[in-house]
């Protein structure tokens, strides 16, 4: 090179560093000031700047989009996103990210779209599965949803909601390993047991079934026990595929449609025309019309389950129940004693019984009392019990036994909202406002709504 054009182009060269440094100045002062942003929003304005004024950082992007994420800025943050992938400097968790931000703007689809792309990249992050398993079961897709999820417990082997998650989608194909993930997610978290004892009791009697829409209509029963009633559909859908004359699986897949917001009537309707003399189909009738306010016909349709059933306390609840609402006490009061006729030692149908007293102010030192005395009885550390007995002792005027019962309530729960209600009531009955209100304060801070009200009643 000759030395006019050496000349000629180390004189560019110090043109373009004399235009470019002010700008590669200001990149990398807004990338200061981004880490010193008071704001999300703000910090992801200074990210984005500092990413167009320093092209070899396309990373910032995606901090930017981050930023916008955290301040529920979706649009910038897809927007930002969009960026450091068209610049291939989206990282494993950009990719999550990314995905996130369309699935809270309610577009699933496209969510769905960039994780399975995510999963495509050389490196990505398991939480890839764990999305795509919610989108999946979403949109049905259950045994996609169940694949995926597998892929993700493989990794995260001490996560117990993913086990639990995994187990309910695999009770639809695959019982066996269904119950050993839920019994995983048991051991792992102690709050899954109820949850878990009720679906293991399901699979298990499935498994005794040889008819394939009897196992379907068992499980799908314990999943709606555990409030899983989209699943529980698919497993009534599944019963009635395999026998189209099943009619409790009709009456099932009834009941799941209510429950997942329709209506269900035409599949009870169904149910019935196939097999008017079964309990199950005659007490789901009555449900739904419980629910419709059509409580002459629920009536009609629990006296008939229970004339079927007549050893079944559950129909005479129902009946007592509809009676209560049509305003006949009297008859419901009768009802609820046959349902503890029947089942004598059973807490559950006593304190029913109780309660009913209680609510409608009816029988309570002849009825109500020694029926919630022998619910307490039968289950001495149910703090509920003891609370219920309180209320009707209050209720019947006998404070000083009232007391004892529901500070005896408290101490096996000090966190039970309605024995710290109950206890106001009866302090305010004993005139003494003060423990009153501490026990009000306490039960409104517990949750309870009745509380709150009459705090703002009382003690304004």
């Amino acid at each position: 090179m000759s030395r006019p054009t050496l000349r000629v182009v180390s004189f560019l060269l110090l043109l373009l560093i004399a235009v470019l440094a002010p700008v590669v100045a200001s990149g990398y002062s807004e990338l200061k000031q981004a880490s010193k942003a008071g704001a999300y929003p703000e910090m992801g304005d200074h990210y984005q700047a500092a990413a167009q004024r320093l092209p070899w950082r396309a990373d910032l992007y995606e901090l930017a989009g981050h930023a916008y994420y955290r301040a529920q800025e979706y649009d910038r943050a897809a927007a930002a996103y969009q960026k450091a992938f068209q610049r291939h400097a989206l990282s494993a968790e950009g990719w999550v990210a990314w995905g996130d931000v369309f699935y809270l703007r309610d577009d699933a689809r496209q969510a769905a779209q960039i994780w399975e792309q995510g999963l495509d990249q050389k490196e990505f992050s398991e939480k890839l599965y764990s999305r795509l398993a919610q989108v999946y079961q979403e949109n049905k897709e259950y045994s996609k949803a169940a694949q995926v999820l597998q892929k993700y417990v493989a990794v995260h082997q001490e996560d117990a909601s993913a086990h639990y998650r995994l187990g309910l989608l695999l009770s639809l194909n695959d019982q066996n390993t269904a119950l050993s993930e839920l019994i995983s997610a048991s051991q792992l978290n102690p709050q899954f047991d109820p949850a878990v004892e009720a679906l293991r009791s399901a699979l298990n009697q499935a498994a005794l079934r040889e008819s394939t829409a009897e196992r379907f209509v068992l499980i799908g029963r314990g999943l709606g026990l555990v409030q899983e009633w989209e699943l529980a559909r698919a497993a009534f859908d599944s019963a009635v595929e395999a026998d189209q004359t099943n009619a409790e699986a009709w009456a099932w897949l009834g009941e799941a449609d209510y429950q997942t917001a329709s209506d269900g009537g035409t599949e009870l309707d169904r149910a019935l025309a196939l097999d008017p003399h079964s309990p199950v189909v005659r007490g789901l009738r009555g449900l739904y019309f419980q629910r419709q306010g059509n409580f002459r016909s629920a009536l009609t349709e629990f006296q008939e389950a229970a004339q079927l059933d007549d050893r079944n306390p559950a129909w005479q609840v129902s009946i007592g129940e509809t009676y209560s609402k049509l305003g006949d006490l009297i008859r419901a009061l009768e009802a609820y004693q046959s349902a503890t006729k029947l089942a004598p030692r059973e807490a559950a149908y006593l304190r029913l019984l109780a309660l009913f007293c209680a609510q409608n102010n009816v029988n309570i030192a002849s009825v109500g009392v020694p029926a919630a005395q022998k619910a307490a009885a039968l289950e001495k550390d149910n703090a509920d019990n003891l609370d219920l007995l309180g209320w009707l002792l209050m209720i019947d005027k006998r404070f000083a036994y009232s007391k004892q019962i529901l500070e005896q309530a408290l101490a096996l729960d000090p966190k039970n909202a309605n024995a710290h209600l109950h206890l106001g009531m009866l302090y305010l009955q004993m005139n003494d406002r003060t423990a009153a209100q501490e026990h009000f304060v306490t039960a409104r801070d517990l949750g309870n709504t009745d509380a709150a009200s009459i705090l703002e009643q009382y003690f304004p």
